[in-house]
């Protein structure tokens, strides 16, 4: 919801009831970031004028030592046993939402 919301119209341009509901029937990778881009597509597809398309990526760190590495687009297991996992939603001029978690 807090990716899309920034590009939704206002109540005086679009005074309809909005409801999204995402079934999730196997995930290989972020079910979140899977949920921003079928709602910007299934918006724009219903007619809402939306003012951008939305979409977004799953990110995650692994950390071992002093070295490290940066994961996009993770899996399950990236997510889960990774160090750091950060979600970023947004269109082409900007960041709409951003989500982050550190397990170090």
């Amino acid at each position: 919801w807090r990716a899309i919301r920034p590009m939704l119209p206002s109540a005086e341009q679009f005074p309809y009831t909005l409801r999204v509901v995402s079934e999730i029937t196997e995930s290989n990778g972020s079910s979140s970031m899977a949920t921003v881009c079928g709602t910007s597509l299934a918006l724009m597809d219903a007619g809402v004028p939306l003012a951008k398309p939305v979409a977004g990526i799953a990110m995650g760190l692994i950390k071992e030592g002093e070295r490290f590495a940066v994961l996009s687009d993770i899996l399950g297991d990236e997510d889960h046993l990774g160090d750091m996992d950060f979600k970023v939603a947004g269109t082409a001029n900007g960041v709409t939402s951003l989500q982050m978690d550190i397990k170090i």
